[in-house]
């Protein structure tokens, strides 16, 4: 067997990184292989891909996960001589101390001992009696990458060509920063020269005239830096703009474009942290275009004047500055590290501050105030500690680079006099020196600490990638504008690395009629509806449309034009009762007026204090739950759908508020099919021509209200209970 190309045992566990959470040694070992393969990819996004909770994943989830990354997989049972025999890495399902579940990475075997990667331990060697030790499952999962895995090399191109695109269009408005700073550093040097010029020319010689010339040009020339600044901050200004425009459009394009299950896993505040990440990648670069290539201009004229001046003094400072830039240089990691660690804080704080004030009413009716403020003492002290951390670095690096600082001006300090003392140069040009070298140090130090902005922006760009570089939701390609049935044949469902959902679902929908799905909380009622929205994918089975289209071949768009949906929680944008029914839409008061009245929703809307004028406040705080849903209905008939899913609709609605809305369905049946879902059952026999019974993952009963009463399931037992 070839020696497999192993990581260090640092890296191996720099990879897993899990200290004392055992939870993620699953996903490590993933991590691992593709990184094996020169690959790369996030813990993160391997958490969400296989699944992972607070319990760890499973095997199905490292399946699923290495699956949608490029790799061939294959769940096996096999033995000790079939991993000898299958000469590439592997991960294996062990056993550790306590009965603890655990994964390992198998790279090979060799001199007799098997080579393994575990997260806990790094590289280690077992024989067979310690591998049949741990191993008693028996279970492995092979990964092959296949055409569809990708390197790290393709995926930095691509990142470098998403980024040249969006700053391709700014060339010029670059090119003209850097030729600007260019004037701005030569520019810069004028009073350094007048100085020298006016001690040991103009003064002597007390010539008014040349004085006051000098004094004019000098005048000029620093009137024309001011004026290089000025144009090369509107160019950098313009250029932020435009760069932000274009870098925010194409984010939150791109968010808007991703599958439902992203924003499943992800909280407001990580997606607003990675919104906030644009900004720092626009701010490194006007620093690099501004403040870096000037510096490093201002570096190489500064050493050229003092060459000019004193090759001695040129020659002082190419020896020491080397040394002034290693030893700030030096403080970077430290810099980046206690930066990281700060942006960590910052994040966690933030996501607890927003935590808590959207459970505001929770905490108030628990008379929780005092543990909630204790909680935010720790999360923002840990902060502030952090901030701290980084402040206590700065303040060692600034000790240090002020003692360089002091010890080479010095030494410039005492050759320049003894150069004036023995009348070899004038006092003139030793002011003139002290001047340009003076200038040098804040910008060799700019310079060395410029990999801390740079690695902050590549760590901000690196997490907008990875939302942007996630393939968009399945748009369908098949055009359809009319709904005439549906038809779900077997379908099974899981989410990522957890057992069944349900499986077997076979369910019947036809034009102008309202079936109800029924079962019990948690039974998988609204996930079967998510997934007839085309936002979950399905495992097994199929859903066909008209009698002959896949719902997932449908065009995405076309598909949600035919269907209204109202969902468990409806959101309520901010703004009045029009704009959350039109979203955006045009139309004229006249036609909302007519539409209201068309579906008798005018007592509604003239209940409420300003009318359609009403203004629903952030999240509709100032409706009730069934408000809210009859604002979802609104909001759902306005736009002429076929078929319409509602999920729970009911559940907040008074009883006369209820009646109406039941009424107005069944006026609405011969127009359009629904969907009913929900566990309350009271209102069902009124509307629902079939309810299907949803047990214990399966489909249990279905048919109408009297004969799903025939026989002992859910909905029966809930009619009997209430008749007693």
């Amino acid at each position: 067997m070839t020696k497999p190309i192993l990581p260090t045992r640092k890296q191996i566990q720099q990879t897993f990184k899990l200290q004392q959470d055992q939870s993620d040694c699953g996903v490590a070992c993933l991590l691992s292989i593709i990184q094996y393969y020169e690959g790369n990819n996030s813990l993160e996004k391997l958490r969400e891909l296989s699944g992972t909770t607070k319990q760890g994943t499973t095997l199905l989830g490292l399946y699923q996960a290495s699956n949608q990354l490029g790799f061939t997989s294959q769940g096996n049972e096999a033995d000790i001589q079939a991993i000898i025999d299958h000469k590439e890495p592997l991960i294996l399902h062990v056993v550790i101390e306590e009965h603890l579940q655990h994964y390992v990475i198998c790279y090979g075997y060799e001199n007799n001992k098997f080579i393994i990667g575990d997260p806990a331990k790094g590289i280690i060697e077992l024989t067979k009696e310690e591998l049949e030790k741990i191993w008693k499952s028996k279970t492995c999962l092979t990964l092959t990458p296949n055409n569809n895995f990708v390197k790290s090399k393709t995926q930095t191109n691509n990142k470098k060509k998403w980024f040249i695109k969006l700053v391709k269009e700014d060339s010029k408005l670059i090119s003209f920063s850097i030729i600007l700073g260019l004037g701005i550093a030569i520019l810069g040097m004028a009073m350094a020269i007048f100085s020298q010029k006016l001690i040991d020319d103009i003064l002597p010689s007390k010539d008014f005239t040349k004085l006051i010339t000098g004094i004019i040009l000098v005048a000029f020339l620093l009137l024309i830096r001011v004026l290089f600044t000025a144009l090369r901050d509107f160019f950098l200004i313009t250029q932020s703009k435009d760069f932000n425009n274009r870098i925010i459009d194409s984010f939150y394009t791109s968010l808007l474009h991703l599958p439902k299950p992203f924003f499943d896993t992800r909280k407001i505040g990580e997606l607003v942290a990675r919104l906030n990440d644009t900004q720092r990648v626009q701010r490194v670069i006007s620093q690099i275009i501004g403040n870096t290539a000037i510096n490093i201009l201002v570096t190489i004229v500064s050493l050229g004047f003092l060459f000019f001046y004193s090759w001695q003094t040129g020659l002082i400072a190419s020896i020491s500055l080397p040394f002034y830039f290693l030893l700030i240089y030096s403080f970077n990691k430290k810099i980046i590290n206690a930066q990281k660690e700060m942006m960590q804080g910052y994040a966690f704080n933030e996501s607890n501050y927003i935590t808590s004030i959207q459970g505001i009413a929770t905490i108030k009716n628990n008379n929780r105030q005092s543990i909630f403020q204790k909680i935010n003492q720790f999360i923002y002290g840990n902060f502030q500690e952090k901030v701290f951390n980084l402040g206590k670095i700065n303040v060692r690096l600034s000790i240090f680079s002020g003692i360089f600082s002091v010890l080479f001006l010095i030494s410039i300090l005492i050759y320049t006099s003894t150069q004036v003392y023995n009348e070899v140069m004038q006092l003139g040009e030793l002011m003139a020196i002290l001047g340009i070298a003076g200038s040098l140090l804040p910008s060799v130090a700019s310079l060395a600490l410029i990999t801390i902005p740079i690695n902050e922006a590549k760590v901000a760009f690196n997490r907008m990638y990875e939302f942007t570089s996630i393939e968009e939701e399945n748009k369908g390609n098949i055009s359809l504008s009319k709904f005439n049935s549906l038809e779900i044949k077997n379908l099974s469902f899981r989410f990522a690395g957890r057992k069944e959902l349900f499986k077997n679902i076979n369910i019947s929908v036809n034009q102008n009629e309202c079936i109800a799905i029924v079962g019990e909380s948690g039974s998988g009622k609204s996930t079967l509806g998510q997934v007839l929205q085309k936002f979950y994918p399905f495992e097994n089975g199929t859903i066909i449309v008209n009698n002959q289209f896949n719902l997932p071949d449908i065009n995405t768009e076309d598909w949600r034009n035919i269907i209204g949906i109202i969902p468990q929680d409806i959101t309520i944008f901010s703004g009045n009762v029009i704009t959350n029914i039109l979203l955006g839409k045009k139309d004229t008061p006249e036609n909302i007026q007519v539409f209201c009245e068309e579906y008798g929703f005018t007592a509604f809307i003239n209940s409420l204090p300003q009318g359609f004028a009403t203004i629903l406040g952030e999240e509709g705080i100032n409706l009730s739950g069934g408000q809210k849903q009859i604002i979802a209905l609104m909001r759902v008939l306005y736009k002429k759908p076929q078929l319409v899913l509602l999920d729970e609709f009911t559940s907040a609605m008074d009883r006369k508020t209820e009646k109406f809305v039941l009424n107005l369905l069944k006026k609405l049946k011969s127009e359009i099919t629904i969907i009913f879902i929900s566990h309350r059952l009271h209102s069902l026999p009124q509307i629902a021509d079939t309810i299907y019974v949803l047990e214990n993952g399966i489909i249990s009963n279905f048919g109408n209200h009297k004969k799903l009463m025939e026989t002992t399931n859910f909905y029966s037992d809930f009619w009997k209970e209430l008749i007693i």
